[in-house]
């Protein structure tokens, strides 16, 4: 059965899709624009409040000419205390005192402020009278006033008159009077769009202009304005503060396309810490999670920002990364985050290493929280950690302080998982009876309770009366009646499903197909849990379907090895007649003294086997190397995933310290290549002197031999590649490892025309192999086709040969994205009838893999080369982040020149320029097309690559 606490990962998804790290979210789609206005509202008073010296020696002058100053500033000061009604009297009492249209227009001015349409009326209708002849200070007012009605008409007369008359100041008060006047019409028509958006572009330094213009841009449909609204404020408002955050909020609204498109024409990277957390939220509102998480890492490499490493977090558990990436950007916030993100991250990562029943780095975790807004969650936290180990006081203790915590609920936790651990607990300290009492009151009490207590406590309760009927009694029925009502109450609860499974197992015979359906219910929901993998690979064995159990048994195992799972594991193993194995597993789950033998020794009883009479000692060591194969394996995950460096080196490191020599040499040759592809020779070099077992030394040869190629030491390649060729396995036989080492070396030391046609002497020869296997031979063929195409290309400018050879590549390897890569870039480099087609091959090989460096590079060459820059800039952007290749430089650099960031293209060229380990023969054909003296190129710093 699962332990008694519920599996905390789904909550974390579920809470923090809707609570993310950054204060500055965007709004969900069905937020209501009431909100907006309200907060916008706020915005446009601060903003409108008068500027204290203009005001003052406005004041001054209209009580210079009225002899009244003294009054005048008697009520700027209680306008300014926020006594509107108060200040409005008075300025009225002085407006018929003084007849000055000066006074009428700053108590019309208050009035509006303060939302009083009324009294700005009256005012309005008083100063018509003091001055009949109108002023483009009525004009302005009275346009201020129409908008404060919603008069669609009025507002629409004289837009263009009061715009081109108002000053710096009263621009920016009318700016954000239009942005709400558009929020509360959001059906009008379009036509105010055309006299804002003519003033806005004069005004690029004021922000409240380029929130007006991207707010009517968006709702109006003007792609291309809002677009620019936006690239200039970013460059004003790099901490997003409200105003700009609503309109933000108001675009993912109406046109959230508009918002991503912003994002990638102007390049993520470029952008304060701010907007780059703001564009991954984005992509997780829109449940793009594994893009987030991808074009995470990049800006994770030279950021500061807490938002960005907590944003990380709650992406690393949404696609199931290792622990270890998570407690690494968990790290980063302790250091740069202030105590709520700390807090935050520190629980999350807590939850995580709880669920793997690693309690150890669990509590080190939820010790770590010390923002008083997560206290309750830390409390349960730490009552689970030690309720699972059995230290029940020290748990009641986390049970008191949590309930006096004045904090009701926490944000991971709630008030219904504070009665199911004080019930737990209380457990601990009754017998079974008595603890079979005690739920039956608290269940009585909470039925007859008010409708949310009854909601939110009853199920819970019985899940736990259940339990106890079904492990401590052993009254399957009773715990039968308990787990249905629960099912019924919370139908999609996947541990109500997997606990309900399970015990109809153990009923009779004609249970067993509904159980599995529960379960297969429940395994729809969360393949990953062990426990559910276990329920459900234990009902198929039961119903007589052994293949189906084996593989889930197999992979509960591995990552629950408890004895339960030991047991049922051993019990197919034995049946297939594997019973060296199944005794095996047995040994290792007798072990584990940490769980519940109860059904292992049924078992072993059923099959009249003694515990003493199991290989124990195998098993303890077996047991040290199957947790090196579990890192190994996930090393190896990681690695084939792109992961970031420290989680793929945490893994390789505890392979290092538990593993045999075989395993030890296996992961330290993986760290190489890891190395070895990320351009980071003297770490791969190592790497490799760890690499001591006998069955590795070929391929520590291929890789040294590959590295000495790369940093062009052709004697010392040549030298592995002798020992390579002295560890054949078969005298008559060449395997892939020597071809690409051999090839290497020829395509450095060799005339191009000569290395060609050694090439196709090879080609021939592999056709004529026959101590080679088909999959090999198919292998060395496309290497070999690949490599003389790139040859014909890059050397000998023989396009067509090169084509011809990469589809005849791409015949043997239909589903390798290299290839279309090659082909579609190739033809890019033939006259411009082929560049249509070029681009459409390189869509297919982006479709086979989106990661690839080199395809977005070719993919967004392609794109600009038929004329759509604002698809390539994107393209080409992530690729550089992801490699630094003067070729990428190149090619970037061109967009943005063609764009007229000529400043920004040649601080691209000039970090192409100083990467002296790639070939720069493009990047200096593109200097020469721009008439650029690469002497003339500053070197900008170069940021690390990351693969």
């Amino acid at each position: 059965m699962p332990r008694w606490i519920h599996r905390i990962t789904p909550i974390v998804l579920s809470l923090m899709a809707v609570h993310m790290a950054n204060a500055n979210s965007v709004s969900e789609q069905h937020k209501p624009v009431p909100l907006i206005q309200t907060k916008i509202e706020r915005i446009n008073n601060q903003v409108m409040a008068p500027d204290d010296s203009d005001s003052l020696q406005r004041r001054l002058a209209i009580a210079g000419r009225a002899n009244d100053i003294f009054t005048l500033f008697a009520t700027e000061l209680i306008y300014s205390q926020g006594k509107t009604d108060q200040a409005l009297t008075a300025d009225m009492r002085m407006l018929e005192h003084t007849q000055e249209p000066e006074v009428a227009e700053r108590a019309m001015e208050m009035a509006l402020g303060a939302n009083k349409i009324t009294e700005a009326q009256t005012i309005a209708n008083r100063w018509q009278e003091i001055e009949p002849t109108e002023t483009p200070a009525r004009q302005r007012l009275m346009w201020e006033l129409a908008i404060a009605k919603n008069d669609v008409p009025q507002v629409l007369k004289n837009a263009d008159a009061v715009l081109s008359h108002a000053n710096d100041y009263q621009l920016r008060r009318l700016f954000l009077k239009m942005a709400q006047f558009r929020l509360n019409n959001l059906d009008a028509t379009d036509e105010l769009n055309a006299p804002i958006h003519k003033t806005a572009v004069l005004h690029p330094e004021m922000a409240e202009a380029l929130i007006a213009d991207a707010i009517y841009g968006a709702t109006g449909a003007h792609k291309e304005q809002t677009i620019k609204a936006l690239q200039s404020l970013v460059h004003l408002d790099t901490d997003i503060f409200p105003a700009s955050q609503l309109t933000l909020n108001l675009i993912n609204l109406k046109q959230p396309q508009y918002l991503l498109d912003f994002y990638q024409l102007t390049g993520v990277d470029t952008m304060p810490a701010k907007w780059q957390s703001l564009y991954i939220e984005l992509l997780i509102k829109n449940n793009q999670l594994q893009q987030a998480y991808q074009t995470l890492q990049p800006l994770l490499e030279k950021s500061k920002s807490a938002d960005l490493y907590l944003q990380a977090v709650y992406l690393a558990v949404s696609q199931k990364a290792a622990t270890a990436t998570l407690a690494g950007y968990a790290e980063k916030i302790v250091e740069l985050g202030n105590s709520n993100q700390r807090s935050k991250a520190a629980m999350m990562v807590a939850m995580r290493y709880y669920d793997e029943h690693n309690l150890p780095a669990s509590r080190t975790w939820a010790t770590k929280v010390n923002d008083p807004q997560f206290f309750f969650d830390q409390a349960l936290m730490m009552c689970s950690i030690e309720a699972e180990q059995k230290h029940w006081k020290a748990a009641q203790q986390w049970l008191n302080k949590a309930q006096t915590d004045k904090t009701p609920a926490g944000t991971f936790f709630s008030e219904s998982d504070l009665l199911r651990l004080q019930t737990f607990v209380n457990s601990s300290s009754l017998t079974d009876q008595k603890y079979e009492q005690y739920l039956n009151r608290v269940i009585n009490e909470a039925e007859h309770g008010d409708a949310r207590t009854q909601v939110e406590n009853v199920a819970p309760l019985l899940l736990l009366r259940g339990l106890l009927y079904a492990d401590k009694f052993d009254e399957p029925a009773k715990a039968v009646t308990d787990l249905r009502r629960f099912v019924k109450m919370r139908p999609n609860q996947i541990e109500g499903l997997n606990a309900l499974g399970y015990t109809l197992l153990s009923l009779s015979k004609d249970h067993w197909q509904e159980a599995q359906q529960l379960l297969e219910q429940a395994y729809t929901q969360n393949n990953q849990s062990p426990a559910i993998n276990d329920s459900l690979g234990w009902a198929y064995f039961l119903n007589g379907n052994v293949e189906k159990a084996l593989p889930l048994l197999e992979y509960a195992y591995q990552k629950l090895p408890e004895s339960e799972v030991a047991a049922h594991l051993g019990e197919v193993y034995w049946q297939q007649g594997r019973e060296d194995e199944a005794r095996q597993i047995w040994a290792q789950g007798w072990l584990n003294k940490a769980s519940d033998h109860k059904i292992l020794n049924q078992i072993l009883s059923k099959h009249q086997i003694r515990p003493n009479s199991l290989p124990l000692t195998t098993a303890k060591k077996t047991e040290t190397q199957a947790d090196a194969d579990i890192y190994l394996q996930q090393a190896g995950i990681l690695f084939s995933n792109r992961t970031n460096e420290p989680a793929l080196i945490d893994n390789i490191n505890k392979v290092i310290q538990t593993g045999n020599r075989l395993q030890q040499s296996q992961a330290a040759l993986l760290a190489a290549t890891y190395y070895f592809a990320n351009q980071d020779m003297d770490s791969a070099r190592k790497w490799l002197d760890k690499v001591t077992d006998s069955e590795l030394v070929r391929d520590k040869a291929y890789l040294m031999g590959m590295i000495e190629v790369t940093q062009n030491n052709i004697p010392a390649a040549k030298q592995w590649l002798d020992r390579m060729n002295q560890n054949k396995e078969s005298p008559i036989s060449d395997d892939i490892d020597t071809i690409v080492l051999s090839v290497s070396i020829d395509n450095k030391t060799l005339d191009p025309k000569v290395y060609v046609q050694k090439l196709t002497q090879m080609l021939k020869d592999a056709d004529t192999k026959t101590a080679v296997s088909e999959d090999n031979k198919t292998d060395i063929k496309a290497f070999l086709l690949y490599s003389r195409a790139t040859a014909y290309s890059e050397k000998l400018d023989q396009p067509k040969k090169a084509i011809k050879d990469i589809r005849a590549f791409i015949e043997l390897k239909p589903d390798d994205a290299e290839g279309y890569n090659g082909l579609g870039y190739t033809m890019l480099s033939m006259p411009k009838r082929y560049w249509a087609e070029a681009l459409s091959i390189l869509q297919h090989a982006s479709q086979l893999d989106n990661q690839s460096w080199a395809i977005q590079d070719s993919l967004g060459w392609a794109y600009y080369l038929n004329n759509q820059p604002e698809k390539a800039l994107p393209l080409l952007r992530s690729a550089y982040q992801l490699r630094q290749e003067s070729a990428i430089a190149a090619h970037l650099g061109e967009v943005l020149w063609q764009q007229g960031e000529q400043e920004q293209a040649r601080k691209i060229w000039a970090q192409g320029l100083a990467n002296k380990d790639s070939d720069q023969k493009e990047l200096q054909q593109i200097l020469k097309k721009f008439n650029v003296n690469p002497s003339s190129l500053t070197a900008a710093p170069k940021s690390q690559n990351n693969k």
